[in-house]
Formats: structure tokens, sequence, C-alpha cells
């Protein structure tokens, strides 16, 4: 490291910032340790990591860590931030990664670290920051609980990279993974919490009973993904086969909304498989008004996996942005967030 390469420093009400140090390596160590295991699901988990780092610091390579203001047990060390792969010139573009640590993850004290180390690559190199114009972070899907926090600060999903790195996945095994990126701007920042944002090949099926909003929730979702919304409402019933036609014809696949019972399932699983689907991997959000299911009754097609909504509240943006992530972004999963 170079020994005139200026501190990157910012102070917040829980946390405060600062770019790596030579005494930081062994609390990071320990950090490592105590999150290995929740850690090594999406990332390799190398306690010399930051070791290494230090060297490497540069204008264009900055690593920060985020430290607990009241610190618990053996380290105060909440994250780890680094902002590499600097392009100048009429990029001022950077990618960012990021890993939380306990016992401090879940707590909204991360989240406050990563709003601050963007300011500081955004604040100009002139008044103590990193002139970037561009943040980038890549996130596998799958991943809602890294995902949920980039949309929370207001990066916008920006795009789809097939196995893109060489790393761990939610099944434990290395394997080239797939991840979707999400950027901002410094003109943006601070960015609008869970702005809509460009989707990709999605297809999802809405359903529920008669009244239960599913309507609403489908058109919703649809501009959450940014695909179109197919509606069984809109064509005859006679020719409600048209809703599969037009999803055959679909480059970015769609939300098909309609109110589908269970002896639908064959027609319906028909219509997925004529867009070269399997219906048991195509997710169904099911809407419901607080009706209460009755004993052994089947709500829904059951085709393939279920995120149930309960319409009766009011759905905001975050819960849309959270149904958006379990069905547009990977498998569906447990919600982390």
């Amino acid at each position: 490291m170079s020994p005139e390469l200026a501190v990157l420093h910012a102070e917040g009400d829980r946390v405060r910032v600062s770019t790596v140090r030579l005494q930081d390596i062994a609390p990071f160590r320990r950090a490592l340790g105590q999150s290995r295991e929740r850690l090594a699901r999406w990332n390799p988990v190398d306690p010399d990591d930051l070791a290494r780092q230090l060297p490497r610091q540069s204008r264009d390579h900055r690593t920060f860590l985020v430290h607990a203001r009241t610190p618990e047990g053996d380290h105060d060390i909440v994250g780890k931030i680094s902002v590499s792969d600097v392009v100048r010139g009429r990029f001022e573009s950077a990618a960012m990664g990021y890993d939380a640590y306990d016992p401090y993850a879940g707590r909204g004290l991360f989240a406050e670290g990563l709003r601050l180390v963007v300011n500081l690559a955004f604040t100009p190199e002139t008044a103590g920051g990193m002139g970037l114009h561009r943040l980038v972070a890549a996130v596998q899907p799958g991943n809602l609980r890294s995902a949920g926090l980039l949309r929370s600060l207001g990066f916008r999903r920006e795009g789809f990279s097939p196995r893109m790195l060489w790393l761990p996945g939610a099944d434990g095994n290395d394997a080239w993974r797939d991840h979707v990126s999400y950027a901002v701007l410094r003109d943006e920042w601070p960015a609008q919490p869970y702005v809509i944002s460009r989707g990709r090949r999605v297809v999802v099926l809405v359903n529920g009973a008669p009244g239960s909003g599913k309507t609403t929730l489908a058109r919703e979702l649809a501009a959450e993904l940014q695909i179109p919304l197919f509606s069984k409402d809109t064509v005859k019933e006679s020719v409600a086969d048209a809703l599969w036609a037009l999803l055959a014809d679909s480059p970015v696949g769609g939300v098909v909304e309609g109110g589908f019972r269970p002896d639908d399932a064959p027609d319906v699983a028909r219509g997925l498989r004529r867009y070269g689907l399997d219906p048991a991997t195509v997710p169904e959000v099911w809407c419901e008004a607080g009706q209460v299911p009755v004993a052994g009754q089947q709500l829904g097609l059951g085709l393939g996996p279920t995120v149930d909504v309960d319409i009766s509240r009011e759905v905001g943006r975050r819960e849309i942005v959270r149904i958006a992530l379990q069905v547009g972004e990977g498998p569906v999963v447990a919600s982390e967030t």
C-alpha cells in the first residue's frame, strides 16, 4: 500500500467506515471465523483475504471495513466492502463486493455502513472520496437478503450474467454461478428505495379466488419485473388459449394472471409446456383476502412452488419487490429479510 494513499473515512449513527489498516487483520479473522457457516453458502471464506488486500490498495482499489460504534464480543467488524476494478476516464465505474459478519448481521448496521461507503465512492476525490460515477454489484440468483439490501438502497436491477463466477452456491458446491447485476449512478444518489428495475425472461402465475385482488397484484408484479401482463379477464372465455399463444410469442416471459381453478391445472401445464417450460418449476403467486382454507382443500393449481400473499392488507412496494425477488431471481426460498 502506498504510504501517501489517503485514508477514506465516514461516521454514521451506529457505525463508522474506514479503509483497511494493518491492525484490522486479527479482528477480521475473528469476524470471518464466527460467520463462516453463513457466508460459505455464497462466497469463499478466506481468513487471509484482508492481508492480501492491504498491499493492493490504490486509488482504484479500496477495501473498507464497517466498524460498530458499540462493539460486542471480541471484535467490532460489522462487514467488509470492496470497491475495485475501477475504470477511469469516460467510464468512472467500479465493481462493489461485500460481506456482513456476526454477531452484527441482520440488524441494519451493515446497511448503514454500505450507504456510507457508497457516499464515499461518489464523493469527489478533492473532497475525500473516490470520484466515481457508477457502482455495480453482482448477486447470485436466490440470495434474497443481498439483493434485497441493494434494492432497499435504490440500486436498480440492470442485467443477468450466466455462469459469471466460479463460486459456491446454495447447494454447497463450487460451480460457474449465474449473477444478477444491480447498479446506481452518482446523479441518482441518494436513491429512492425499491425503484422499478428491468426484468429478464420470467414466467409467473398469479392465481386466486374472485375478488381476492389478484389482478391488482399481478399488474404491480409485472411492473416490478418489467414483463408483459397477460390477463385471462381481457380475453373471451372461449379463446382463453390465447393467453398461452401470447406467452409463447413473448421473448421475455410474462405474468399470467387468471382465476385458475385446481381442475384447470392440466390446461395450464400444457400452456407452459408450449412455451418450453417444466410446469413444476414455474412459481405461482396465490392471492388471498383473509380466507380461512378448508382442511384438505387445495388452494391454487399446485403445479410449482407457491408464494402466498395476503391481499386483505395493503401490499406496498417493499412487499412487491420481495415477491419479485423470490419469483424472478431464482428458486422460491424462504425470505431472509
